[in-house]
């Protein structure tokens, strides 16, 4: 099996050569749009395989001498062109084509049904609250399909290595799917995380993230913005900092990613280090930078001594609210809150902006986002 997508700069020169083989294949006759091919029997034709998804292909011999053997396959994106095997040529049904970008409770819908390489999930090693290792816990944050394996599983190691407990979070999965094939059960839904719990949440890169728009996705968008409205340690690694950048956490700070341009537009300062640290945010730009992005988060609990002290104090856990998922109750009381000014270099608190947490609910040790200065610079401003 090899890694496809790795999350890295190259990434866009892989999707536009897999338009190459795309076009090729509609050339002979496979139309992804439909649910079944019938291949002919022309002279010299051949069918060929992909051994993950079992995506088939007609092509003559002019279109095979024509196929760059590192383009993937068009439809799962797990393997190149030279991990095809040929079958014969005959009538494949079922073929599901496309990725269904909804989420589903009972399979992982976005990857492709046919897939013939069943790889067993792993076993989680996270743990409830009622089994908090001493140092405390980070939860790591999945995209619910096609997270990238090495930047959940190095920095997952090495967190516990270093004496934390590992949660697993998604949304709508009890188990989340790589990009190649390993599966992990889910430990907990978005909409069950309380943040006080946790010293830091780490958000998992991935492809998942942009076929299925996590970035824009107002419930991981809410869950950033809580954690950051509590002060506590972010990480986002691969494509993880898109999700901070369109929940507006990386306006006006140094970070990186495996595609830029992204976070550029939302206002990040983009730095060509593999991991880059500004305040309680932490990025990392792909697998290859994994394990320095883990130790760098470890790091970052434990400079001052001690990971209690990161984040929410244990006298304001108590106070510390629920991350608000999705429409509730409290919908027009956030519509009423008080914004907030930073009287250093201006920067407003919308509580909109934040999963609905007010700013007179932020714990003392919350800074400004943007310049750093204490709650105490911050003045309410009133309604005109």
């Amino acid at each position: 099996m090899v890694y496809l997508f790795q999350c890295s700069a190259n990434q866009s020169a892989m999707k536009t050569s897999s338009i190459t083989l795309i076009l090729l294949l509609l050339l002979a006759g496979a139309f992804p749009a439909f649910a079944q091919y019938s291949f002919g029997a022309a002279e010299g034709v051949t069918c060929w395989q992909c051994p993950v998804c079992g995506y088939t292909v007609s092509l003559t011999p002019y279109e095979l001498a024509s196929v760059n053997p590192y383009t993937p396959c068009p439809v799962c994106y797990s393997t190149y062109a030279f991990y095809f095997v040929q079958v014969p040529c005959q009538t494949a049904t079922g073929y599901d084509a496309g990725y269904n970008t909804e989420y589903n409770t009972s399979n992982n819908s976005a990857m492709p049904s046919n897939r013939s390489v069943p790889v067993a999930p792993v076993p989680s090693t996270g743990s409830d609250s009622s089994s908090a290792s001493a140092k405390g816990k980070i939860l790591m944050v999945l995209p619910p399909q096609q997270y990238q394996e090495t930047e959940l599983n190095e920095p997952r190691n090495y967190f516990q290595s270093q004496g934390y407990s590992v949660v697993l979070a998604s949304k709508g999965v009890k188990t989340a799917t790589g990009m190649s094939g390993e599966s992990v059960s889910v430990d907990l839904d978005l909409k069950a995380v309380t943040l006080s719990e946790y010293s830091a949440v780490v958000f998992v890169g991935g492809e998942g993230i942009y076929y299925q728009k996590i970035n824009e996705d107002p419930d991981f968008q809410a869950l950033a913005k809580a954690a950051a409205a509590q002060n506590k340690l972010i990480g986002a690694i691969c494509l993880g900092p898109w999700v901070l950048a369109d929940a507006g956490l990386l306006q006006g700070k140094r970070a990186t990613a495996s595609e830029t341009d992204h976070i550029k537009a939302k206002g990040a300062i983009v730095s060509n280090e593999s991991v880059v640290r500004d305040g309680n945010i932490i990025t990392g730009n792909g697998p290859s930078a994994s394990l320095e992005f883990a130790q760098a988060i470890v790091a970052a609990l434990e400079e001052s001594g001690s990971s209690a002290e990161q984040g929410v104090s244990g006298k304001e856990a108590g106070l510390a609210p629920t991350v608000p998922l999705g429409p509730s109750s409290q919908a027009a009381s956030t519509q009423n809150a008080s914004k907030w000014k930073c009287t250093v270099c201006g920067y407003i608190y919308d509580p909109a902006e934040h999963g609905g947490v007010a700013f007179e609910q932020l714990p003392s040790t919350w800074k400004c986002p943007t310049c750093g200065a204490s709650k105490s610079k911050f003045v309410k401003i009133y309604r005109g």
